[in-house]
């Protein structure tokens, strides 16, 4: 018996199959080994019990890759040997060599052996070779095929793997995402509420100092908000415009009460002029603060005209932004019906009147039904309901407002009409606390 050790070592040997060649006559074997040794490593073994020890050997290693056998061995025959074969080594291929027409041996060592071919002795040399030469071929296509197979299953498991782990990295950092969402969104909104409660607040202080125009910032404000969604402004537009209406008077800060207090007909020259210029301070003054940059915008070009003679640009027709031609317009309608007192018809006529000179003509209709919705819900003597006078621990969410509400300084805190919510009640509860308005809160009650 050979081992593989008592091969011819070489770097190329090292890699390659060998043929395990299975006799007991020693001829057979010297004549098999010359015809193999130059192209593949060879094993001998003179019987079927020596051929199974290095079988045994190689079972670590995998380097047989075809096995030669003779049927006719003593002690055990091919067929016995090739079947103890088949479960040492399954990867190597099994070649059946026999000297006897032996019909049943050969059938024995197709079923129970599962030889892959049989030869008869003696053999063609170029037959043996060409055998050979295939044999080993297919068995390390297969082994090759195995590798790679075993590489795409691991490959394949580490994807997964990876996948999985991706998943269960994707699912939290959307969580997280979410989170920070919600989180960034909530602190959106309390920006924009606080950003709209300071508006009011300044709005109403703006109306201190003009006693005869109160609520006059809120009601354009309310009037710009309906013409805005009658035209399906985008959210951004309609809340610059908004804005633009609460804060519209902040330029006449600078204004003298002296010259505030007097009506427009008794300005001279250089205090109209004067007058003239609150728009361009209010956008000046409102520049510095981002959110409002737009607002100040469509202050700036408040008192232009439609028909190029306005100012502070001179700008006319739709060269006026939107935004400012809408103001314009509610500004003037709401000054003239709560500011000097004028029916809602008059007023509407008097804003009719200047259309193409001071305004633009396509928006009145909006306005018209703007100011119809909105001072119809201000007519609450004979609405429906109980009204009492409540502190706002007994205030609840539904309950109208039936008279404008002031805290102890002045400072505007509800207006008439206002429909009570939540946090509305817990404002009114500070308010009570730290500048107590004279008295309860007359509310409609509708159960």
């Amino acid at each position: 018996m050979e081992t593989l050790t008592d091969q011819p070592e070489s770097p190329a040997a090292a890699e390659e199959l060998a043929v395990l060649c299975v006799d007991d006559e020693p001829g057979i074997l010297k004549a098999l080994r010359r015809l193999l040794q130059d192209d593949y490593p060879v094993l001998l073994a003179h019987s079927g019990a020596e051929a199974i020890e290095l079988l045994r050997q190689d079972a670590g290693v995998g380097r047989i890759g075809l096995i030669l056998s003779d049927q006719r061995m003593p002690e055990m025959t091919g067929v016995e040997f090739l079947q103890q074969a088949r479960v040492l080594a399954p990867q190597a291929l099994r070649v059946m060599l026999t000297g006897y027409a032996d019909l049943a041996a050969t059938v024995a060592a197709v079923n129970q052996g599962q030889v892959w071919r049989y030869l008869n002795k003696p053999w063609e040399d170029e037959a043996l070779l060409l055998l050979v030469r295939d044999g080993l071929r297919q068995v390390s296509l297969q082994r090759d095929n195995q590798r790679l197979q075993a590489l795409v299953q691991a490959q394949n498991a580490e994807l997964k793997d990876w996948n999985q782990r991706l998943k269960q990295r994707v699912l939290e950092q959307t969580a997280l995402i979410r989170q920070k969402n919600v989180a960034l969104s909530q602190s959106n909104r309390e920006l924009r509420d606080g950003l709209d409660s300071m508006m009011r607040s300044l709005a109403c202080l703006l109306e201190m100092r003009d006693q005869r125009h109160q609520h006059h910032s809120l009601n354009t404000a309310a009037l710009v908000t309906l013409m805005a969604e009658a035209l399906e402004l985008k959210p951004a537009e309609g809340e610059a415009l908004r804005a633009a209406a609460l804060l519209h008077g902040i330029g006449k800060l600078g204004i003298s009460d002296a010259l505030l207090n007097k009506d427009e007909e008794q300005l001279n020259e250089s205090q109209w002029r004067e007058y003239l210029q609150y728009p361009v301070r209010g956008q000046i003054a409102l520049e510095p603060i981002a959110p409002l940059r737009a607002a100040g915008q469509l202050i700036r070009h408040l008192l232009e005209r439609y028909d190029g003679t306005g100012t502070p640009d001179g700008l006319a027709g739709e060269a006026i932004p939107l935004g400012s031609r809408i103001l314009a317009l509610a500004e003037y309608f709401d000054r003239q019906h709560s500011g000097a007192g004028l029916a809602l018809d008059a007023s509407l006529a008097l804003a009719g009147a200047e259309l193409g000179r001071r305004f633009d003509p396509v928006l009145f209709p909006l306005l018209v039904e703007a100011a119809r919705e909105l001072y119809r819900s201000f007519e609450l003597d004979g609405a429906a309901g109980c009204r009492r006078d409540l502190y706002p621990p007994s205030l609840w969410p539904g309950m109208v407002v039936l008279q404008d509400v002031y805290s102890g300084t002045g400072l505007l805190l509800l207006r008439r009409g206002t429909v009570l919510t939540g946090d509305s009640i817990q404002a009114l509860k500070r308010y009570y606390d730290s500048d107590p308005p004279e008295g309860p809160v007359r509310v409609l009650c509708h159960s």
